[in-house]
């Protein structure tokens, strides 16, 4: 069986989108949505209406505890082959998605698997660049705190603004592509993450590195595969659809605000990442 755990929080269609998704699927599977404190109770009534098992929480604790909290019911509740962590704006567009887990896991034995994503025009393709090294850390943080600093003073923000429009404007984006190959460690987006019952059994309830909020749970989960050894792929066998960001908009309508708070928050991430590195170094 595979479980899926999905982390809702206020952008109920495409929740529901995704619910149905997988429900169109054949194979043996469960589902279990994690409300994160939306707090809008016509909307969980609706999730409930699916059918999924459904957990709400109390206080919005963020994106890696709460879908730990999902991990450890479907762990506890259905014991499942494998754990597949996707965003609430995804969607399963392969019949066969759950069959191919389990012929890649045959083939690889991995620990954790990365599909590949779609559309290629976002940001959230696979292999995923994330910050291998403390030096790099370092210097990401330097920027971050001169990047909330332009944020926080509102005649900077208005600059800066019209330097990254000008930038849009004269300069074609190329479009992010996924890998056309099976390739071993490597760095996964954290909107579909497939885990096996051999990793779960190895961290217990800390699926994810609870000691953050938003952003860069991708650079802790690529370290924790390094750090111990285990095998992590990314394999575009299996896809998944993703409409990234939407949560967010909802939550915090002023663009300024919203990236000040992005921000804000990919800091304080990247200093405990910093801190785990620091430690490490000095064993």
């Amino acid at each position: 069986m595979v479980t899926f755990v999905i982390l809702h929080y206020k952008s109920i269609k495409d929740t529901l989108s995704c619910i149905q998704s997988i429900q169109l699927l054949t194979e043996e599977h469960s589902i279990i949505v994690v409300d994160n404190h939306s707090n809008i109770p016509e909307d969980i009534m609706k999730i409930k209406a699916t059918g999924v098992d459904f957990i709400e929480l109390k206080e919005n604790i963020g994106f890696a505890q709460g879908n730990n909290i999902g991990c450890e019911v479907a762990i506890r509740k259905y014991k499942p082959d494998f754990l597949c962590v996707i965003n609430s704006d995804t969607i399963i567009n392969q019949s066969d998605f759950i069959s191919k887990i389990y012929k890649i896991h045959d083939a690889t034995k991995f620990h954790v698997l990365g599909p590949k994503i779609l559309p290629e025009d976002l940001d959230s393709s696979n292999p995923f660049p994330v910050y291998k090294d403390l030096e790099v850390v370092k210097n990401k943080i330097q920027y971050t705190k001169r990047v909330i600093r332009i944020y926080e003073n509102y005649f900077l923000y208005c600059i800066f603004k019209i330097y990254s429009w000008s930038k849009h404007v004269f300069r074609k984006k190329d479009k992010l592509k996924n890998g056309d190959k099976r390739v071993y460690d490597v760095g996964l987006h954290g909107c579909a993450l497939i885990f096996s019952k051999t990793y779960y059994e190895k961290y217990g309830k800390d699926i994810f590195y609870p000691g953050t909020f938003l952003y860069h749970e991708e650079e802790f989960l690529y370290y924790r595969c390094v750090k111990d050894s285990l095998i992590f792929i990314y394999d575009p066998e299996i896809e998944i659809i993703h409409n990234e960001g939407k949560s967010l908009h909802k939550t915090i309508k002023n663009d300024r605000q919203r990236s000040l708070f992005r921000n804000q928050e990919i800091l304080k991430s990247l200093k405990k990442l910093e801190k785990i590195m620091e430690e490490d170094a000095e064993i």
